[in-house]
C-alpha cells in the first residue's frame, strides 16, 4: 500500500503544481483536483468488496470538528457567492458565529469531543457539496450504527465507525499531493478551524490578497497546529 500511496500523491502533486503555477488563485486548480479525487474514490469504492454505509440524509459526521486550508475556504466563499442568496449567506454566518463563540472557549481536545452542527448543513445535506473540503470528502464509514453511537456519545473516542483501507489510503494520498503542491508554489498551507475561517473570509476583503501573496490568509481565525 505504501507504493500506491506514494504514486497517487506524486501524481496529484505534479498535476496540481503545474496548474497552480500559472494561476493567480487556487480555485480552478482545486476544482480540478476535486474532480480527479471524486473519480479516483468512486473507482475505489466500485472495486472494493466492502461498501460504505454513507448515503444522502445521513449527517452524523456533519457535527464533527472540521479543519480546512485557506484555498478550500476561498473556494467555498466563491461558491456561496454564486449559488447562495444574501439572506442564506447571512444565515450560514449566524450559525458559524454561534459555533465560533463556543469553539473559542474549548481546548482542541474538547472541540474534538463536542458536537457542533456544520453551518452549511441544510436538511441533513451539505449545501456546498461540490466544494466541500478534503477533510469532509475523506471521511467515510462502513457502519452507520456506529456513527449514530458516536454522535450520541461524542466523548467516547473508542467507537470505531469503520473505513475501507484502500479508499482511505488513496484519499489521504491525493489530499497530501494537492497540499504539497500548494505549499511548493508559495501558498498558505496552514490548517484553520472551519467556522472561524469562514467568518473571516467574508469579513475581511484582504484575505484573498494575502493568500495570493503567500502570506498568512486568516489573521483572526483559529489556527490548528499539527501534532505531527
Amino acid at each position: 500500500m505504501s507504493d500506491i500511496f506514494q504514486a497517487t500523491a506524486q501524481q496529484e502533486y505534479q498535476r496540481s503544481a503545474a496548474q497552480l503555477k500559472s494561476a493567480k488563485d487556487a480555485n480552478a486548480a482545486l476544482k480540478k483536483s476535486y474532480e480527479r479525487y471524486d473519480n479516483l474514490i468512486a473507482k475505489a469504492f466500485d472495486e472494493s468488496t466492502t461498501k460504505p454505509a454513507c448515503k444522502a440524509g445521513c449527517a452524523f459526521c456533519c457535527y464533527y470538528k472540521v479543519e480546512a486550508r485557506a484555498h478550500e475556504i476561498l473556494l467555498i466563499k466563491d461558491y456561496m457567492g454564486k449559488h447562495f442568496s444574501t439572506e442564506k449567506i447571512a444565515s450560514v454566518l449566524d450559525t458559524a458565529t454561534a459555533n465560533a463563540t463556543i469553539i473559542r472557549t474549548l481546548t482542541p481536545e474538547q472541540h474534538l469531543t463536542t458536537n457542533l452542527q456544520c453551518a452549511l448543513l441544510e436538511n441533513n445535506q451539505c449545501s456546498i457539496y461540490p466544494v466541500r473540503p478534503f477533510r469532509c470528502r475523506n471521511f467515510h464509514s462502513t457502519d452507520a450504527q456506529a456513527c449514530e453511537h458516536s454522535f450520541n456519545d461524542p466523548g467516547n473516542m473508542e467507537i470505531a465507525t469503520g473505513m475501507i483501507e484502500e479508499v482511505a489510503i488513496l484519499a489521504d494520498a491525493h489530499t497530501q499531493g494537492f497540499e504539497a503542491a500548494a505549499e511548493q508554489t508559495g501558498r498558505d498551507n496552514r490548517i484553520y478551524d472551519f467556522n472561524t475561517a469562514l467568518l473571516e473570509v467574508f469579513a475581511d476583503e484582504h484575505a484573498s490578497k494575502r493568500y495570493q501573496r503567500g502570506k498568512k490568509t486568516f489573521q483572526q481565525a483559529v489556527e490548528i497546529i499539527s501534532q505531527d
